[in-house]
């Protein structure tokens, strides 16, 4: 269905991950160690940079929004 939309509801849950931060984040020094996973998908990875993290959500959101597009 091209140009489909997700409701407000499927969308927080596809859009939903869960973050772990370990304990040897520091944040100040820009330091980022933990996992992070797409609720919906499942699909998970560690990360060990801010940008990974942020990569992650980028991809998962992308492949969401692609989806609508089917």
């Amino acid at each position: 269905m091209k140009g489909r939309h997700y409701s407000t509801e499927e969308w927080q849950y596809k859009a939903a991950f869960v973050v772990q931060f370990r304990s040897e984040t520091n944040i100040e020094a820009g330091r980022f160690e933990g996992r992070i996973e797409q609720i919906s998908s499942h699909q998970a990875m560690k990360f060990h940079k801010l940008e990974e993290l942020l990569a992650f959500v980028a991809s998962a959101l992308a492949e969401i929004r692609e989806s609508e597009e089917l």
